[in-house]
């Protein structure tokens, strides 16, 4: 939704989203409280306790997806009269791509899916790839004409932003991979 108001300048969609944030902030506070106070009710041990733990690490992650929508929502308010240096194309894709991962994320999670996790998690590097290619295109732009470097720069940190997605969704599929072996991967 973020991306959507960036794309189409849609001022109320990303102010929308930007008074959503104190919804899922108070909901990880919540989320994370349960945790805590089963964790000291009932003492899970093992594969319980992992699971508890893996849950709390992947709402903060899921928190801080959420944060990075604001910051792209944001820049959607502040870029809403300018016109963009380039046509939004790769960004939306990169949107498109960290969505589509951490639907996938979510259901390894849900369905206790090792195998489905580490798929999800390469595909990071799509994004990681995409995400340079935006900055180099975009420094170009702004190397040509200076007058570009500031919607350049806010161009720049969309994208950052959606790096950082596909980053947390990959935290996510390690901690899904964690909480079935106990084993920490770094995918």
């Amino acid at each position: 939704s973020a991306t959507e108001a960036l794309k189409n300048k849609d001022v109320d969609l990303a102010r929308k989203i930007i008074d959503e944030d104190d919804e899922i902030d108070r909901m990880e506070k919540d989320l994370c409280d349960q945790c805590a106070l089963i964790i000291a009710r009932e003492q899970p041990v093992a594969g319980d306790l992992r699971h508890l733990i893996s849950g709390i690490r992947i709402i903060t992650d899921l928190e801080r997806i959420g944060d990075h929508a604001v910051h792209i929502a944001k820049g959607a308010v502040a870029m809403a009269g300018d016109q963009y240096i380039k046509p939004l194309v790769d960004i939306p894709r990169m949107s498109e791509l960290a969505c589509g991962m951490l639907s996938r994320a979510i259901t390894a999670f849900v369905e206790q899916d090792v195998e489905k996790a580490a798929a999800t998690a390469r595909e990071d590097i799509v994004i990681d790839q995409i995400h340079h290619q935006i900055i180099r295109e975009i420094l170009t732009y702004m190397l040509e004409d200076s007058r570009k470097i500031e919607g350049g720069i806010s161009l720049m940190y969309m994208s950052r932003f959606l790096e950082r997605t596909g980053d947390h969704v990959r935290n996510i599929c390690e901690w899904v991979i964690f909480d079935e072996t106990g084993e920490h991967e770094s995918l």
